[in-house]
């Protein structure tokens, strides 16, 4: 079926075969390219329908109204939502002008990303209004607050944050829709109540009182999430647990303790520290809302990801390895730069880090000594380091002086062999499982495929159309995968995938070789199926670019670092972030999992190199 969207169309419906409607003689090819199929719904002032372009299905969002504070509204969340990447937030495609035929009136519509799921209004309805556990509302909480993190950081708040405007993915992840009502911080408004005007955009039972009077804040979005989580934790609409029944709903306080009896008193105050009615009694912005809810998750589900018994390391030196177990003593030497890159040998038993001050330091993990550094290079910091399969061997990214990838023995710091071909700094590095071939990444967009034992360049696969950040290679050796700052995912021989918003950091394989993960500056984490290209599941959690992740041995947990400068921990059955610390003050540039899956090593732009316990 193909329907019309003029609005005065006497029989809107038509086949899927022709351009124009039979009805009306209106177009039914929009723009060229887009198939309305069938109506969703429709609500405020919009309709919504799901279309086709080529097969892709996305949504058309149809201003109904034809009115200037409509039509300015409605161009106002085209420009938000473009302006907004996140997987919280749904894609706008396009915005443009529908001319129905025979009229000089607009019909105004935006194309936008299909969210597959259902609104939180309907999910709960549909399991009888059964409250949600306190488990279920921290990690919702949490989804959330990284999305309005991203808003707000954009200059925008969104004023209508309720369940209906919630949706539930079928991976669990929520997204946050109509941002018609979005407003820039940076201006000033006035919200006209005259009877039949349109300009009156609250929600009762979520908008608080400063949005009602005209004079709504970015945290005016935060009464609006507590009052949300208020009644998915008691399955009860906010205005129905008003103390005084016939009260003023904007001014009378909730009794919703007392029907949401899973809910703990941390959690309970954190809610009602949201719904505050004075604008200064609630969190200042979204960042003190992620701290808290961080201390929560801490509080409520202890920590697998553990620095001994306290929750600082032993000993913090600058440039060395801090014992979690046990006071190591003094160390002689440290790096004076951010720490780049750590690995760890197949044994277990050393520790190699390479860092901006031009170093390699080979580290003995159980004694806590420094055994030796190397200088592989000129004039620029050390990026990317790889061990040989034996533990025996070192491979060293290139400065911009030669351009030379450089292998090294890692007990004598010797230099066996080089490895010319790159016409520009090499990011990254990987060695074969069998220890024959190296693959590198380089800012010269390409990937090469070397044979470790001549120094041979063996092919060089496809170019990105941007640099190359990150190399992996699966466990039997057969499949290479890259990223880029591009955007992409390249799954050596197999596909390429637009996987991220923005650049790709870097990426891993599982120990079974079934799974890839890509962590990116947009935020968030992917993994994707390694022989299909499929993305699995998105984690949303880290506030800033991710740097760096690491599957633990068994496959079970994932381990990321971000310039946040938070290490989270992972479990990859739940999909939840399960812990989540401190790392570094200046970045998590790199982590890494001991064989045993014991330990977790860590380094950052604060020059230090961290050892966390994993229980």
């Amino acid at each position: 079926m193909s329907l019309c969207i003029n609005p005065n169309c006497p029989n809107p419906e038509n086949s899927d075969d022709i351009l124009r409607c039979q009805s009306c003689d209106s177009e039914l090819l929009l723009e060229g390219c887009y198939r309305v199929i069938r109506p969703i719904g429709s609500g405020g002032f919009a309709k919504t329908f799901e279309v086709s372009d080529s097969g892709t299905l996305n949504i058309l969002k149809v201003l109904t109204l034809n009115e200037p504070k409509a039509i300015s509204l409605f161009q106002k969340e085209a420009q938000v939502l473009k302006r907004l990447n996140h997987p919280g937030i749904p894609n706008a495609e396009e915005y443009f002008q529908f001319f129905p035929q025979n009229s000089q009136e607009p019909v105004h519509c935006l194309v936008m990303d299909k969210i597959e799921g259902e609104n939180l209004q309907e999910w709960l309805e549909k399991r009888g209004n059964r409250p949600i556990s306190e488990k279920q509302a921290v990690l919702w909480l949490t989804q959330l607050a990284n999305i309005l993190h991203a808003v707000h950081q954009q200059q925008f708040f969104h004023r209508d944050i309720k369940p209906s405007n919630i949706m539930l993915t079928a991976n669990g992840q929520l997204v946050l829709i109509d941002f018609g009502i979005a407003r820039e911080m940076t201006g000033t408004y006035e919200q006209k109540q005259a009877e039949g005007q349109i300009t009156r955009f609250v929600s009762d039972g979520y908008a608080p009182l400063e949005q009602i009077t005209g004079r709504a804040v970015p945290q005016s979005d935060f009464f609006a999430l507590g009052r949300t989580f208020v009644h998915l934790l008691t399955g009860k609409y906010p205005p129905d647990l008003m103390n005084d029944p016939y009260g003023d709903p904007y001014t009378t306080s909730l009794n919703w303790r007392d029907q949401a009896v899973q809910v703990s008193p941390v959690l309970a105050d954190f809610i009602d520290h949201l719904i505050a009615r004075p604008v200064k009694d609630r969190p200042a912005d979204t960042k003190a809302i992620l701290e808290k809810l961080a201390e929560i998750k801490e509080t409520l589900y202890p920590a697998k990801l553990t620095k001994s018994e306290s929750t600082e390391p032993l000993q913090k030196v600058n440039g060395q390895i801090i014992s979690l177990e046990r006071t190591l003593g003094s160390w002689d030497s440290g790096h004076s730069e951010p720490v780049k890159t750590v690995v760890i040998s197949p044994d277990g038993q050393t520790v190699i880090s390479g860092s901006d001050d031009m170093t390699i330091k080979v580290w003995n993990l159980n004694s806590a000594e420094e055994i030796l550094t190397i200088t592989p290079h000129l004039v620029d910091k050390v990026c990317a380091i790889a061990i040989s399969p034996d533990g025996q061997y070192l491979v060293s990214d290139s400065d911009s002086f030669d351009l030379i990838i450089k292998l090294f023995n890692i007990t004598t710091g010797e230099e066996i062999r080089t490895f010319t071909g790159h016409s520009e700094l090499v990011s990254s590095l990987a060695i074969s499982p069998d220890g024959q071939s190296l693959v590198s990444g380089s800012y010269d967009h390409t990937v090469k495929v070397w044979n470790i034992h001549n120094g041979q360049e063996i092919k060089t696969l496809a170019k990105y159309s941007d640099m190359v950040t990150c190399v992996a290679i699966s466990p039997d050796g057969q499949t290479v995968v890259s990223g880029s700052k591009d955007k992409t995912i390249q799954i050596w021989p197999n596909c390429t995938l637009t996987a991220h918003l923005k650049s790709v950091n870097c990426v891993a394989i599982s120990p079974d070789g079934q799974t890839v993960v890509s962590g990116s500056e947009d935020t968030t984490i992917k993994l994707w199926n390694l022989k299909t290209g499929e993305n699995i599941y998105t984690l949303v959690g880290h506030n800033d670019t991710v740097l760096t992740v690491a599957f633990s041995p068994n496959g079970q947990n994932l381990v990321s670092g971000s310039a946040d400068g938070k290490i989270k921990l992972w479990d990859l059955s739940s999909k939840e972030d399960i812990c989540t610390r401190n790392g570094h003050s200046g970045g998590v540039n790199a982590v890494v999992f001991s064989p045993d899956g014991q330990l977790v090593i860590s380094g950052g732009g604060d020059n230090l190199i961290k050892v966390w316990r994993v229980h």
